[in-house]
């Protein structure tokens, strides 16, 4: 399994997890370096070349999530205390969209660059409301004023309804 990258991989200076499917199995690893042609992943998992893996990544810049088909490169049981690597598998991207290839590219190459006016952060507002009973014409007024039911939560005097709506 030896094999060399030809593409430049950035290392992560802040923990990024990710989720890697193995034979249909989710495992949460931790993403430690990105590049176009691949990654490497910490985690004890035991994984052989033979299995279907995807790695399911919400991508840096983009903030959207992708469905990454990869296959194992080479995989370390233990923490190295010579080199500091830690447990993990190496995996080679295979068939990925083009649009994911430029983004992990971009990254890979410039890192994570600030936007000159960070984007306004979303603001919610909670509003709690104990009811006996629920009424539909009472939830029907305040989702007129954008309120949105998120969870009921039963109490000793029937229900705690939890309501919220954006800024």
């Amino acid at each position: 399994m030896k094999d060399r990258r030809r593409s430049r991989r950035r290392s992560l200076p802040f923990v990024r997890s990710a989720v890697l499917e193995v034979n249909g199995q989710n495992h949460i690893v931790a993403v430690q370096d990105l590049g176009s042609e691949g990654a490497f992943l910490t985690t004890p998992l035991e994984v052989t070349a033979e299995q279907e893996l995807r790695l399911r990544i919400v991508l840096p810049r983009s903030g959207r999530e992708a469905m990454m088909p990869c296959q194992l490169v080479w995989r370390s049981d233990h923490y190295d205390a010579a080199t500091g690597r830690p447990a993990g598998v190496a995996v080679r991207f295979v068939g990925l969209d083009e649009n994911d290839v430029k983004r992990v590219s971009e990254f890979a190459a410039e890192g994570l660059i600030p936007t000159p006016t960070p984007a306004a952060p979303v603001h919610y507002e909670y509003r709690l409301m104990d009811r006996s009973v629920i009424e539909l014409e009472e939830l029907n007024r305040v989702g007129l004023d954008g309120w949105r039911l998120a969870a009921a939560v039963p109490t000793k005097q029937g229900l705690k309804l939890i309501l919220l709506r954006k800024l």
